[in-house]
């Protein structure tokens, strides 16, 4: 019930921006938020004008001092890989300090990360609508590739982001409104270079082409190749997780249309 109040007043405090600190709570031993703690980080992160400036993770008194600074830093970089994948708002300060403050009697407070922020606001700028990837095959040829813009991976595996679900079925119409259309298929990958022994990126590749098959389009239109990590868009080792999505691509080979 306190921990309830105490999330109810964060959530408070940030609608009238009176308060430039949001706090999560851990169960203990624990790197991952709560369903409970996720929902509120969930509301958070929909705030306007939302500038993330630091996060800074904690762990009670329970253990030793190692290994709270240890979890207490898991804790932030959880946190911190939620905001990078929730916003391009990617720099910004993370710590930890693990049982070096003062701490609470209630033990439950002090497993926490908070998310120190402010209110960043920009002069509304001139929207120009992204062409389709209809469009931009449309105006394409022989021999051209084009990234598909938005469709990105978890990490080390072949599962996309829920937003990246749109820009598979784009792929799917574009070869439904162009039967002529064929195509070949590049997967990448982000973060290691050379050869990948597990073929993330090919599993990528036959992971899209089944989706197509599916749902309909004929197998003969469509071939594919993995790059592993040989063509990086972005150097690596990559600087931030934006880069490192954009690194772990899928991109087509107009090979006929």
């Amino acid at each position: 019930m306190k921990l309830l109040i105490i999330s109810l007043f964060s959530i408070f405090c940030l609608t009238s921006f009176s308060q430039k600190k949001m706090t999560l709570y851990f169960d203990t031993n624990s790197s991952e938020l709560s369903q409970k703690e996720m929902v509120k980080f969930n509301e958070f992160m929909k705030t306007k004008d939302l500038k993330i400036q630091k996060v800074i993770g904690f762990c009670d008194l329970r253990s030793s001092n190692k290994y709270n600074d240890s979890l207490a830093l898991a804790r932030a970089n959880f946190v911190s890989s939620l905001i990078r994948l929730s916003s391009f708002n990617s720099v910004f300060e993370v710590k930890s300090k693990g049982e070096n403050f003062n701490q609470l009697k209630d033990l439950d407070l002090n497993r926490k990360v908070e998310i120190h922020f402010k209110i960043e606001k920009t002069a509304p700028s001139k929207v120009v609508p992204e062409e389709s990837l209809g469009t931009r095959i449309s105006k394409s040829k022989k021999g051209d590739k084009l990234v598909l813009k938005n469709l990105f991976f978890y990490d080390r595996t072949d599962i996309l982001y829920p937003e990246s679900y749109k820009p598979r079925e784009e792929l799917l119409k574009a070869l439904k409104d162009n039967p002529k259309l064929k195509i070949e298929i590049h997967g990448h990958i982000c973060c290691t270079p050379g050869k990948d022994k597990e073929e993330i990126a090919l599993k990528r590749c036959v992971g899209t082409i089944e989706y197509l098959v599916v749902n309909g389009i004929d197998k003969s239109r469509l071939s594919y190749k993995s790059f592993d990590a040989a063509q990086p868009i972005f150097p690596i080792p990559e600087k931030n997780e934006e880069e490192r999505k954009a690194n772990r691509r899928i991109e087509i080979l107009i090979v006929d249309k």
